[in-house]
């Protein structure tokens, strides 16, 4: 089975304040399209006929981070088989769930839903790229030119068999 990323809601203000909560369908072009949970979308308009259902596409890494939504559906499977968090995507054409991000906000995600540095460390610049992904870059370096910086790697902590990168949003 593929490995697909987890991610943890620990301090977001759309976990207390419903509001900035956003029910979104990823496409890329107009190709609905699956997603897994930790990755970042580019928020849309409203699905034609919807009240509450947003389009979400691929973002650049210089969109405007008010406009981008961090994807984190409740990890229900409907196959028995799988039972791991890691099992669980947003399926093509499903409604996901997405959180609005605001200064001081708190998430934490698994290595799989980040790309960039291949060991990230507490410190790094947490960024936006060209995908879903988000790009970790070392601190030294710091952010890539034209890069919309989301935050910085502030914990690493191990729960069970899950290593989390808990990202403070700037």
């Amino acid at each position: 089975m593929a490995n697909h990323g987890v991610v943890r809601t620990d301090k977001l203000a759309a976990t207390d304040n419903r509001a900035f909560m956003r029910s979104l369908r990823y496409k890329v072009s107009t190709t609905l399209t699956a997603i897994d949970n930790g990755n970042v979308v580019l928020l849309g308009d409203l699905e034609t006929g919807s009240r509450e259902v947003y389009t979400a596409t691929t973002p650049a890494a210089n969109s405007a981070i008010k406009d981008i939504a961090l994807v984190a559906s409740p990890e229900v499977m409907y196959d028995e088989r799988l039972r791991n968090l890691d099992d669980f995507y947003n399926e093509a054409g499903k409604i996901a769930r997405g959180y609005a991000l605001h200064t001081g906000d708190i998430f934490s995600v698994t290595k799989d839903a980040l790309d960039g540095a291949a060991t990230p460390a507490v410190g790094d610049v947490v960024e936006l790229k060209a995908g879903t992904k988000l790009n970790v870059v070392a601190a030294a370096t710091g952010a890539t030119s034209g890069s919309t910086v989301v935050g910085k790697i502030i914990d690493k902590n191990i729960v069970g068999r899950y290593t989390y990168f808990a990202i403070q949003v700037a």
